[in-house]
């Protein structure tokens, strides 16, 4: 088993694994009594989608997180996981262009766009794949 995780970057992981999950269940649960993300143009049934796929993406992220190296695919679930963090971010960052949720949302994606790149690294090594031409095997 390789770890590819240490405890630092660990907790930064399950730290943005909560807060997208909480996200999403936030977004899911508002749209039970309102329209939480019609300033983004998606409307009730929408928006409780998307708190869905939030949420789930969380899910396959903290999953990943958890296996951490004892299976050698659980890089790319954290991948996987971060990247649909990082895409839907970036929506909402692009919606709210004009307003304080650009901003907002653009740091948030920025800084989940360094974790799914790490995590795509993570990836590369525990597959094998090359790193700037150098061939890692296990």
């Amino acid at each position: 088993m390789q770890r590819y995780l240490y405890p630092a970057r660990k907790r930064l992981e399950i730290l943005s694994a909560v807060f997208a999950g909480g996200f999403g269940v936030h977004i899911w649960a508002a749209g039970f009594h309102g329209e939480p993300l019609l300033w983004a143009g998606l409307h009730n049934g929408q928006a409780l989608i998307f708190g869905q796929i939030m949420s789930m993406a969380a899910f396959v992220h903290a999953l990943g997180v958890r296996i951490n190296g004892h299976w050698r695919w659980s890089p790319a679930l954290r991948l996987l996981g971060m990247a649909f963090h990082t895409l839907m971010f970036a929506f909402l960052a692009i919606k709210g262009f004009g307003a304080t949720g650009f901003y907002t949302y653009s740091w948030v994606t920025a800084l989940l766009f360094m974790g799914a790149l790490s995590a795509l690294k993570d990836t590369k090594r525990a597959l094998g794949w090359e790193i700037h031409g150098i061939r890692i095997d296990r």
